[in-house]
């Protein structure tokens, strides 16, 4: 068997196209250019997103649309392993929660990750679905393991399967905080999320004190996530601050990405903390 088939492989499970874009598209990229399988699973199509130009979609065909735009940022990062869940942008709440978790165990049992990256609990702003996606993938992880759970999974060859190592996105609470005081300054305001925040802006983010894991991305890896980024252009209208911002300026903000290990019993064991590799120890 070769090397690369023998390496530590990653899967990201998320709620939206884009979501991988903002959070761990660089990790991704150095992950797929060192070897590693790399997999998606996005619960929603993004139907109830923006359109940031009428000549990109419809609200008919938004969902279509920004599905392929999930494949091409993932492409643009090394990544053609997608999926999707097929529930609807903004309700993923609402899903039966037996029904979703078996949906996501299928996933882990058929890709195997050994690391496996989704949200905080605050779903970073309190956006519904980035907690609903949160609590679905950590409930899937465990059934995953266990044998017992949807066992006509099991007969049909995918056996059950323990990831080893659990991480949740982490924008520092303190960066958060330096962005409102800074458009505070500009006489402007600042609510990470807008209409989808619904917790205060001094809960979102993740304590920095809780952050355990800090890739630091180079200028290659950073230029595919930059690639993956613009992808979304559905949700990238000429005033927003990404589409607007130099290359430069998204170095300074995005050049770093941030995680949370999440201990034992949800990974394996405990690992070893700082760290600046999502596949330590394995």
């Amino acid at each position: 068997m070769s090397d690369i088939a023998t390496k530590p492989s990653m899967m990201g499970i998320w709620a939206h196209p884009d979501d991988e874009a903002f959070g761990q598209a660089g990790t991704m990229a150095r992950a797929t250019a060192a070897g590693h399988p790399v997999a998606i699973v996005c619960a929603t199509r993004g139907e109830e997103g923006e359109i940031a130009d009428p000549a990109l979609a419809t609200p008919e065909n938004l969902g279509e649309v920004r599905e392929q735009e999930l494949r091409n940022a993932c492409a643009a990062v090394g990544v053609t392993d997608v999926s999707f869940l097929g529930y609807r942008d903004g309700h993923l709440r609402e899903a039966d929660p037996e029904e979703a978790t078996e949906r996501i165990v299928r996933h882990i049992r058929r890709f195997r990750p050994d690391v496996v990256v989704t949200f905080a609990a605050n779903g970073g702003y309190g956006h519904y679905d980035h907690m609903a996606i949160h609590r679905l993938t950590l409930a899937a992880i465990e059934a995953a393991a266990d044998s017992s759970r949807y066992p006509h999974q099991i007969s049909e060859g995918l056996a059950s399967h323990r990831v080893r190592k659990v991480y949740f996105g982490a924008m520092p609470r303190s960066r958060l905080l330096q962005m409102r005081q800074e458009a505070q300054a500009r006489g402007e305001d600042f609510i990470p999320g807008g209409n989808a925040a619904t917790i205060p802006v001094e809960e979102m983010g993740t304590p920095d004190e809780l952050i355990t894991t800090i890739i630091t991305l180079s200028d290659e890896e950073f230029e595919k996530k930059r690639r993956a980024l613009m992808a979304h252009a559905t949700q990238m209208p000429k005033d927003s601050p990404w589409a607007q911002a130099t290359p430069e300026q998204l170095r300074q903000f995005m050049g770093r990405e941030t995680l949370q290990l999440v201990p034992a019993p949800t990974s394996d064991r405990d690992y070893p903390t700082p760290e600046d590799d999502v596949f330590a120890g394995l």
